[in-house]
C-alpha cells in the first residue's frame, strides 16, 4: 500500500513543492524582464559593449572587461548598480533609454539593470514565473494544445515519434508525457532543469548530419517573439528545416502572443502562413485563445520551396495596417 504521507520521517517532503505565484504577479515578472532585457541590449548598443541574451556568466565577464578599458564610466556604472531598487529616478531613465545619449547616464542605468537581473533575483525570479506560468494546474502548458491536434491527426504513439523543444520549461509538460514523442529533446537559453534540459541557444546548435539525428516535430513555443530582430525571427524559421527530418512528414508547432498576429503593423495570419508556404510548409491547425495564437504545420519533402523570385516580398517589412496601438512584430528572410 502507498504511503500517503506527504513527508519522509526526516521530514523532507515526498514531492519537491511548487513555487506559488499568482498568474498576475508570474505575467508581470516575466514582462520585467523582457523589458530590462530589451533596454540592456539598446544600452549596450549606444556604448558598444558586447552583451548576449542567453549567458550571464558570460555577460558578468563582457562587462568587466569594458569597464576595464573604459574605466572613466566605471563609477557611474557603480552608482547604479548601488542604487535602491526599485528608484524612480532611474525607472524613468530606463524607460526612456533609448533617447539618451549621455554615456555617464547610460552606465548609470546599466548598473541598474544589472543589479536587478544578477543581483536581486530577476533572472531566478523569471525563471520561477516561467515554470509556474506553464503549469498543466493553471492551464498554461501551451503543449497541451499540440498533443490535442496529434491525437485529432492519429499520429500514433507506438512510432515514438522525435521531438525538439525549443525554449522548454518542464520535463513534465504534455509534450514529454504523452507518450507520443521518444525522446523529447529539450533545450533553453537558460535551463532551469539541467538534468532534462540542456542550456543551449538554437541558432548555436549544431546542424544534424544524419536523419537519425534529426526530428518528426519542433515545438517553438514563445520563443520566436522573444528573438530580438525581424531577421533573426527569420533566420531562426528557415533553420527550422534543417532539423526536420528530410524523408518523411514533419511537423512544427508554433505559438506567438496574439497581439503580434493580430495587433502588428506587418505581421497577420496570411503573411505568416504565405511565408510559411514558401518555406515548404502547410498549415495543419491553427487557434486564436485569449492571448496566444496556435499553429501546426507539416512539411511534406515532395513539396519545394516557390523559388527565389517570390522570396523578394519577405525580405523587407511590409506595412499591412497602421492604427494607433498597434506593435511592429515582423519577420524578414534573408534574399537568397
Amino acid at each position: 500500500m502507498l504511503s500517503r504521507r506527504k513527508r519522509t520521517i526526516t521530514g523532507k517532503p515526498v514531492i519537491p513543492s511548487v513555487p506559488k505565484i499568482k498568474p498576475v504577479k508570474a505575467r508581470r515578472i516575466i514582462r520585467r524582464f523582457h523589458l530590462l532585457i530589451q533596454k540592456r541590449r539598446i544600452i549596450c548598443q549606444k556604448l558598444r559593449c558586447k552583451i548576449v541574451d542567453n549567458d550571464e556568466e558570460a555577460n558578468v565577464n563582457y562587462i568587466q572587461k569594458f569597464f576595464e578599458k573604459n574605466i572613466s564610466l566605471r563609477e557611474s556604472y557603480t552608482s547604479g548598480k548601488e542604487s535602491s531598487h526599485p528608484n524612480s529616478e532611474l525607472e524613468k531613465l530606463l524607460i526612456s533609454v533609448q533617447s539618451v545619449d549621455d554615456r555617464n547616464e547610460l552606465c548609470r542605468v546599466f548598473g541598474y539593470i544589472c543589479a536587478e537581473i544578477q543581483e536581486h533575483g530577476g533572472l531566478q525570479n523569471y525563471q520561477m514565473a516561467s515554470t509556474v506560468g506553464q503549469d498543466a494546474n493553471r492551464g498554461g502548458d501551451s503543449s497541451k494544445q499540440l498533443v490535442s491536434w496529434c491525437e485529432e491527426l492519429s499520429l500514433d504513439k507506438s512510432v515514438g515519434m522525435t521531438a525538439l523543444e525549443l525554449g522548454s520549461l518542464s520535463a513534465k509538460n504534455y509534450i514529454s508525457t504523452s507518450g507520443i514523442f521518444n525522446p523529447v529533446v529539450r533545450i533553453d537559453l537558460n535551463s532551469n532543469d539541467p538534468v532534462n534540459i540542456k542550456k543551449q541557444d538554437f541558432m548555436d546548435m549544431e546542424i544534424p548530419k544524419n536523419e537519425s539525428q534529426r526530428f518528426d516535430l519542433i515545438s517553438c513555443s514563445l520563443v520566436l517573439n522573444f528573438v530580438p530582430t525581424p531577421i533573426q525571427r527569420g533566420q531562426m524559421i528557415c533553420r527550422f528545416q534543417e532539423f526536420l527530418k528530410h524523408d518523411k512528414r514533419t511537423y512544427l508547432f508554433i505559438v506567438l502572443p496574439l497581439p503580434c498576429i493580430t495587433n502588428s503593423r506587418y505581421m497577420n495570419r496570411n503573411r505568416f502562413c504565405q511565408m510559411m508556404e514558401y518555406l515548404g510548409y502547410s498549415e495543419v491547425r491553427y487557434r486564436e485563445a485569449k492571448k496566444l495564437v496556435y499553429w501546426l504545420f507539416d512539411r511534406d519533402p515532395s513539396k519545394k520551396s516557390k523559388g527565389t523570385k517570390e522570396i523578394a516580398q519577405f525580405t523587407k517589412k511590409t506595412k499591412i495596417e497602421d492604427k494607433p496601438g498597434m506593435n511592429n512584430f515582423a519577420i524578414t528572410l534573408m534574399a537568397k
